[in-house]
């Protein structure tokens, strides 16, 4: 891909918690999140829980118009279990670790003190705050380019090679909505 196709996406200067992993090329498959990632399940515990409100979200809808007391109850326990689900991704000390990175639904940059070569693969699962939602995605090394002498410090590009299209459109989603905060704050600013 392109410099010029990639500057196509939206993109943002935003804080996540970031693990990523060097991966041999043999090694990647079209499934981000295998079990041969070794991904911490605390980290993935609000986008499954996501993904479950996804696929029963026409099914709770039916619900709801056929007894309303019903679906009341049950959206009503679907945000008691979000919130507890939240509170335990949020006190696990090393989830809560953010640095700054730039991001969009095509690739992340992140800022690291040592060097990668250029086309290696790194697994990334990336945990966007407040949401505490969780993607997982492979990708291949674009940039490697020393920004700080003392201490040393590189700005890494990651092109995203295998990301689901439902963790791209959650990636969109965060975008937006950062961006649409990020508007009404400064408009409150000026008032």
């Amino acid at each position: 891909m392109s410099d010029i196709e990639r500057r196509d996406y939206y993109r943002m200067e935003d804080r996540v918690h970031l693990i990523r992993t060097p991966l041999e090329k043999h090694l990647i498959s079209e499934d981000p999140y295998g079990d041969q990632y070794n991904i911490p399940r605390q980290a993935l515990l609000i986008s499954q829980l996501q993904a479950i409100d996804n696929d029963s979200r026409d099914l709770l809808r039916q619900v709801g118009d056929y007894n309303r007391a019903l679906g009341s109850y049950l959206r009503a326990m679907d945000e008691k279990i979000e919130l507890v689900a939240k509170y335990v991704v949020s006190h696990d000390k090393e989830l809560a670790q953010k640095e700054p990175v730039n991001l969009s639904e095509g690739g992340i940059s992140y800022y690291d003190g040592s060097p990668l070569t250029v086309g290696s693969y790194l697994h990334l699962i990336i945990v966007l705050f407040p949401s505490y939602a969780s993607v997982a995605a492979i990708g291949q090394v674009r940039t490697c380019e020393k920004i700080e002498e003392q201490p040393v410090i590189y700005r890494i590009g990651v092109e995203f090679q295998v990301l689901l299209e439902a963790d791209r459109k959650l990636i969109v989603r965060h975008i937006r909505r950062r961006q649409s905060q990020a508007i009404r704050e400064q408009g409150q600013k000026t008032d």
